[in-house]
């Protein structure tokens, strides 16, 4: 655990980070990697199971991506479920140790092992990272997720790892349920209470709430994931009027899902994307992308020797660039985008 001094240095690392993003594109701050495509659950808004998932890159490449890379400041470990790789203790480890600057670690996990979870989260939890985030996913009620996730008792386990989690007390972790908002877990229209869409067992105020995407090259999904409005709209509210405190978590979800009513309602953000500004996106292949949505790939990471910073010189980079800048790209609004792109965007209307 970073004493107050290292958390503060790390903090300021960030918000020069971020200041380099605005000026301009090909400084990504925010990387979510995909390590693994393997996970045990058989999701309704994830295709990533069907066929042959890939398995990842190895610990060498690992270290390769981590030594080119000692600018970024915010890293997401994703899948899959990259917690059910046996060395994903060790991945971490390489993460939050390697990047001297690293402020903000985080990584979603279906939650069906707990003490593979635990084992995987130990090396951030002794590292010098200040502010550290872990989401369990959770789609509803037992049933709904069971239904949802395509494996029976998913949501136990699910829910017994959350509370293994939120059981440990170290100064800037937090864990947190995290909801998908799809057309499997909501009905046509509002309920009378819209909290009935709720899982019982959850404080709404503990919840994070996520918008399901369609996305060929990551989700693999079918077009039909996306949430009915309505439904979405008053839920949204119904969390956020209980949703208290001055966290800076509590304050960028806010600003999150005042963009996402837009969204909902016109499938535009109406406002600008710093994916290749301020985030990228890197698949289990060692692919890079854009971002989590946009099915453009830039080329291999190693063809610039593993360097983010170089991202321009990849063959798809300029057109990449062109649709997130003219808006020609699926719009969308998730949070691996969406969030380091309000950080970017601050004192600027979306």
């Amino acid at each position: 655990m970073p004493g107050p001094i290292e958390a503060a240095r790390r903090y300021l690392a960030l918000a020069r980070s971020v200041r380099r993003a605005r000026q301009g594109p090909w400084q990504p701050f925010k990387l979510t990697w995909i390590l693994t495509e393997v996970c045990s659950l058989r999701c309704r808004t994830c295709q990533l199971w069907v066929g042959e998932p890939a398995r990842g890159p190895d610990l060498a490449t690992v270290d390769q991506v981590i030594a080119a890379n000692p600018h970024l400041t915010w890293v997401n470990l994703s899948g899959g479920d990259f917690v059910e790789r046996p060395d994903a203790d060790r991945l971490v480890e390489r993460v939050t140790e390697g990047l001297p600057d690293l402020a903000l670690f985080d990584f979603p996990t279906a939650g069906q092992d707990t003490e593979a979870t635990l084992r995987a989260l130990q090396p951030a939890l002794d590292s010098d990272v200040p502010r550290i985030y872990v989401t369990v996913s959770i789609d509803g009620d037992d049933d709904v997720h069971d239904r949802i996730r395509g494996v029976r008792g998913s949501a136990a386990r699910a829910r017994a790892t959350l509370r293994r989690l939120q059981s440990i007390r170290r100064r800037g972790f937090q864990a947190t349920a995290g909801m998908t908002l799809s057309r499997h877990n909501l009905p046509a229209t509002v309920p009378d209470d819209p909290g009935d869409l709720l899982p019982a067992h959850l404080d709404a105020a503990q919840l994070h709430l996520n918008l399901a995407h369609h996305s060929e090259h990551y989700y693999r999904n079918q077009t039909d994931v996306v949430p009915p409005e309505e439904p979405a709209l008053a839920l949204i509210d119904h969390v956020q009027s209980r949703r208290k405190g001055l966290s800076p978590l509590a304050w960028i979800e806010r600003r999150y899902w005042t963009v996402a009513r837009r969204y909902l309602s016109t499938g535009d953000v109406g406002g600008h994307c710093a994916a290749l500004q301020a985030s990228v996106y890197l698949a289990a292949d060692m692919t890079v992308y854009p971002c989590s949505i946009f099915d453009h790939p830039l080329g291999h990471l190693g063809q610039v020797d593993w360097d983010l910073t170089r991202l321009a010189e990849l063959p798809g980079a300029e057109a990449g660039r062109r649709g997130v800048v003219e808006r020609t790209c699926p719009s969308c609004w998730s949070p691996c985008e969406a969030f380091p792109t309000l950080l970017v965007g601050l004192g600027r209307p979306l």
